[in-house]
């Protein structure tokens, strides 16, 4: 199989597939749709109600549909349109793996985007989690910025730099309509337990998270490790570890970092849920490998470190979790966005070629749709 379960980067030896002859012919569907999950009911003195926070999933049902779909959860500060058409209007994953047969739910989590109605008392004026797009710029591993100097990119880096290109990716950050607390076990339950019951719906499914996403997948991968059949984590920020053993510390002078990259501790036969199922994690370039005073570059020196302890706690409990680093299979320049880089293509199909090996990718019954 082309990846080894090890907290080591794997090395297959050729790249994901570009997928089939037809990447570029018609999206056919058999359905398409959309609806909400999950949610709250408050209610007020005189007994009205407001119905909030809930989830909302678009569902595409290609004519010729594999058996499992993906679900597809953005990351920080993004929506559903993460997933979709590039910033430059290159096929996103929403297209590629249509028409590669794989049926796909995109959603919004609650709080956010389409999802944005919620019973909590919101402030009158939401903003971005990040004080300014230059750092996220950075964060997303795009390149330098420092204000009022220009916007500046990695060498090599694999994603469109013209500014209408630039400009639709800014204007894609989208907020939170009510409190999203962190570090909050409670507030990390509540939106994993909430994809939990799309999954319950959805039926066995496949759940692709994006950054932040990740923390609140792996309680939804908990609920539901009978219908979660794989988890794909694309550059997860944060990490559960069982209670019984705790990783060690990653040293650091930040003490804003040493606080957001804690282990999120959970119960050991909870964490032994996620041994039930595939999990690989994926990462881009432009990690530093040594210890840095900016945040942006130290907090993603961290994420590398933290993945492979998640990796190799689950795999010591009989698990099959793998990361992986672009580079190790010749596919470089990759940002904190591979589902919008240039070579975006070549990282669905390192997703497929996964799914593959561990005969996740079959047709042998067809899937219908959600249930009601």
């Amino acid at each position: 199989m082309p990846y080894a379960r090890s907290a080591e980067p794997s090395e297959p030896s050729s790249a994901g597939s570009s997928g089939p002859p037809d990447d570029d012919g018609p999206i056919t569907l058999r359905s398409m749709g959309s609806f909400f999950f999950g949610g709250r009911v408050a209610r007020n003195a005189s007994g009205d109600t407001r119905h909030g926070d809930h989830g909302y999933a678009q569902f595409f049902l290609p004519e010729q549909a594999r058996t499992l779909p993906l679900i597809l959860w953005h990351g920080l500060g993004q929506s559903g349109r993460t997933w979709e058409s590039t910033p430059d209007g290159r096929d996103g994953f929403w297209q590629i793996f249509t028409r590669r047969g794989w049926p796909l739910y995109i959603i919004d989590q609650p709080r956010r985007g389409r999802a944005g109605r919620t019973t909590e008392d919101a402030p009158p004026t939401a903003i971005l989690p990040d004080e300014g797009e230059s750092t996220a710029w950075e964060n997303h591993r795009l390149g330098r910025w420092c204000p009022p100097g220009p916007r500046e990119y990695f060498p090599g880096v694999q994603f469109p730099q013209d500014e209408c290109s630039v400009e639709q990716f800014l204007r894609q950050q989208t907020p939170s309509t009510g409190p999203e607390p962190y570090p909050d076990a409670g507030y990390r339950a509540f939106v994993g337990e909430t994809v939990a019951q799309l999954v319950r719906q959805v039926g066995p499914s496949v759940l692709v998270t994006h950054s932040h996403s990740g923390q609140f997948g792996w309680v939804t991968a908990t609920e539901e490790p009978g219908l979660v059949k794989a988890v794909v984590g694309l550059e997860p920020g944060e990490f559960t570890f069982p209670s019984d053993a705790v990783p060690d510390d990653i040293p650091t002078s930040s003490a804003t970092l040493r606080a957001y990259m804690a282990p999120q501790l959970i119960a050991p036969a909870d964490f032994a849920r996620l041994a039930s199922m595939p999990i690989l994690l994926v990462y881009g370039d432009n990690i530093a490998s040594e210890p840095h005073e900016e945040f942006g570059v130290e907090l993603w020196r961290m994420v590398r470190e933290r993945a492979k302890q998640f990796v190799a706690a689950v795999n010591a409990r009989g698990g099959d979790a793998s990361y992986l680093e672009l580079p190790s299979l010749g596919i470089r320049g990759n940002t904190h966005f591979p589902m919008s880089d240039l070579n975006n293509r070549e990282v669905a199909g390192v997703i497929e070629d996964f799914l593959a090996s561990r005969g996740l990718d079959g047709h042998d019954e067809p899937h219908l749709g959600p249930s009601h």
